[in-house]
């Protein structure tokens, strides 16, 4: 009998990638976990086999606290990132594994949506992918890092059916 048969889709997906979401936000209207699921695989499955992420649903005060400890900024964003791996070489085939947390700020998410006029789930996608990509170690400190990060953002969000967030028009 064929493996497929054995182990439904999901059930394999869940034994290569583990995805943890605890929600201590006052704010409601928030993705669910297959969402988060789908765009932190998208993200990732090129570069990793397997995924161990832990996300964090936050508001304001505890987000500024967490940007105040681990960056020196008294102020709360959207999203930080925190790879577990981080200083090993990521690209070596014994280290296909990526971990990491994602810690959003529900309710800045939603004050950017808004002012933005994005649809807040896009804008949740977004910053899930971006939060992905810095786990799996790129950034945006300089003006080519963020151009090859922003290109790979717009293709993953488009490969998941969301529009370039760089574009306003857009939406």
């Amino acid at each position: 009998m064929k493996i497929a048969k054995k182990k439904p889709v999901l059930q394999h997906l869940n034994q290569i990638f583990s995805l943890d979401v605890e929600n201590r936000s006052s704010v409601n209207h928030v993705p669910i976990v297959s969402q988060w699921r789908q765009w932190i695989w998208q993200t990732c499955k090129n570069s990793y086999k397997r995924a161990n992420i832990a996300i964090l649903l936050c508001d304001e005060e505890e987000a500024c606290q967490f940007n105040y400890d681990f960056r020196h900024k008294n102020y709360a964003t959207n999203v930080l990132s925190f790879a577990l791996n981080e200083g090993e070489n990521m690209y070596l085939p014994e280290s296909n594994r990526l971990h990491g947390d994602l810690v959003f700020c529900t309710q800045v998410i939603e004050k950017e949506a808004i002012a933005q006029h994005k649809p807040l789930m896009a804008h949740y996608a977004h910053l899930t992918v971006h939060g992905t990509l810095h786990l799996m170690g790129y950034d945006h400190i300089d003006d080519d890092e963020a151009e090859m990060m922003e290109a790979l953002e717009i293709r993953i969000l488009h490969q998941l059916g969301y529009a370039n967030p760089y574009a306003q028009d857009e939406y």
